[in-house]
């Protein structure tokens, strides 16, 4: 049985283990005998390759082509010959050439990946290695495209099913204004110390249906304000089906737990259903769910309910470059604070604007920008001594701009700074900050 030659990832810092992964997954793929009268030449190809003569080597698989039938082998050959003669054009040309006949479609888009990183496309490596993610089917593959993935500083898609994943920030910064309760300005300047992590593990699946658990918690320390301290953690569940590579359907149930000063001041409990859906390039999110909010005794004017929409989109519009849009409606049911004579709605309507994008300025230097604008329309009336005033409307301005750099094999130094804007029909619900972040940031997975 003839093989295909095996290029060596390891010159794009990908582990021996992993190419070792590839060639063996190389050599169980059955390919066809070559054609009697290129048998010599596809030898000598060989050969040629193996001495290091990658040039040479294409040379041969060339002719080896041009006097026969074109076979997918052939093609696999000359294309990985000419990626290591540095003729990268040439390269990808040929593995797009592949791509309609191959038995393997993960293979050749994962070594597409490859041709876009050297060729400086850091968006096109990461499209083709998410689109390897999806379609390999006994994760050999899919663990090399999470490498690379994980190198440019991007989470694989919703297909990454079979792959557990996990990171974790630390970090600190300065914000001029602590904004912890709701819209309402309550503290002054402080500098903060904060640390993140999330994490996804499959946990069952069954043909195109899976079942993973994830997990989200955080905590940020004031050093100038005591009684601040936020800590949160939402654990969950999400059912996902994946009828083709284009389009998921699913599920996701959550709880999540959010303590001031280590007390518990709310417990929420959400279900959602979403879809995700790549037409072409793009992805598609749409999600609608209800939640129940339990703020328990300190807090019962915000205890109630939730119910949301939100669809947003993303599209690489050109190399490096990623933009996203999205547009998401809440509706929030609350008791509302009764204090005296006064009453404060709690209850808004809010709808919200997201606009942004991440430019690649390089495969370790990353940039991003962002702009939400939100709407707020309370749904009663407020009174104060007695006397019944406007419903509340507020708007809400915020800008955050970005930057990343892999310092090292996933690890990831951040930098950000936030300025938001809240105008309110009561001014004593107007209020601005500013907030400046720095972290330093660990991917795992595989």
């Amino acid at each position: 049985m003839q093989r295909k030659l095996a290029h060596n990832p390891s010159a794009l810092s990908v582990r021996p283990s992993a190419v070792l992964a590839l060639v063996v997954l190389l050599a169980l793929m059955p390919l066809p005998v070559a054609a009697q009268d290129t048998a010599a030449l596809v030898e000598q190809g060989k050969t040629a390759f193996e001495d290091g003569d990658y040039a040479g080597a294409a040379s041969l698989f060339e002719r080896a082509l041009a006097a026969g039938e074109t076979t997918e082998s052939r093609l696999y050959n000359l294309a990985v010959a000419l990626f290591r003669a540095g003729r990268l054009d040439e390269a990808r040309a040929r593995f797009e050439q592949l791509l309609p006949m191959t038995d393997s479609p993960a293979l050749v888009h994962y070594n597409l990946g490859l041709v876009a990183l050297e060729q400086g496309r850091p968006a096109g490596a990461r499209g083709h290695f998410s689109d390897a993610l999806v379609l390999d089917r006994d994760g050999r593959i899919a663990a090399l495209a999470v490498q690379q993935l994980d190198r440019l500083g991007v989470a694989p898609r919703a297909g990454s099913r079979d792959a557990w994943r996990a990171l974790v920030q630390a970090g600190g910064g300065y914000e001029d204004n602590l904004n912890l309760a709701g819209d309402q300005l309550v503290a002054s300047t402080s500098v903060f110390q904060e640390a993140f992590a999330w994490g996804r593990a499959p946990l069952w699946r069954r043909g195109a249906l899976s079942l993973a658990a994830s997990g989200v918690a955080s905590a940020r320390h004031y050093s100038g304000y005591d009684g601040a301290d936020q800590t949160l953690a939402r654990p969950g569940l999400v059912l996902d089906y994946r009828g083709t590579p284009a389009l998921s359907v699913g599920a996701e149930a959550a709880s999540e737990w959010q303590w001031l000063e280590a007390e518990r001041v709310s417990r929420r409990a959400d279900i959602a259903l979403y879809l995700d859906w790549s037409p072409g390039r793009g992805l598609m999110q749409l999600e609608v769910g209800a939640a129940s909010v339990d703020a328990g005794e300190d807090f019962p004017e915000l205890s109630g309910s939730d119910r949301f929409f939100e669809l947003a989109y993303r599209h690489p519009v050109a190399d490096g470059l990623v933009v996203a849009a999205g547009y998401s409606w809440t509706e929030e049911n609350r008791d509302g604070l009764v204090a005296g004579d006064d009453f404060f709605s709690a209850s808004p309507v809010r709808h919200r604007l997201r606009g942004s994008m991440d430019y690649a300025l390089s495969a370790r230097w990353s940039v991003s920008a962002e702009a939400v604008w939100r709407l707020s329309r309370y749904q009663e009336d407020e009174v104060r001594g007695g006397t019944r005033t406007l419903r509340r409307r507020e708007e809400r301005w915020r800008l955050r701009l970005g930057s990343e750099w892999e310092v090292s094999h996933n690890w990831h130094l951040t930098l950000s700074g936030e300025w938001e804007s809240n105008h309110a029909r009561l001014e004593s619900r107007d209020y601005r900050r500013t907030e400046v972040r720095v972290g330093i940031r660990r991917a795992f997975g595989r």
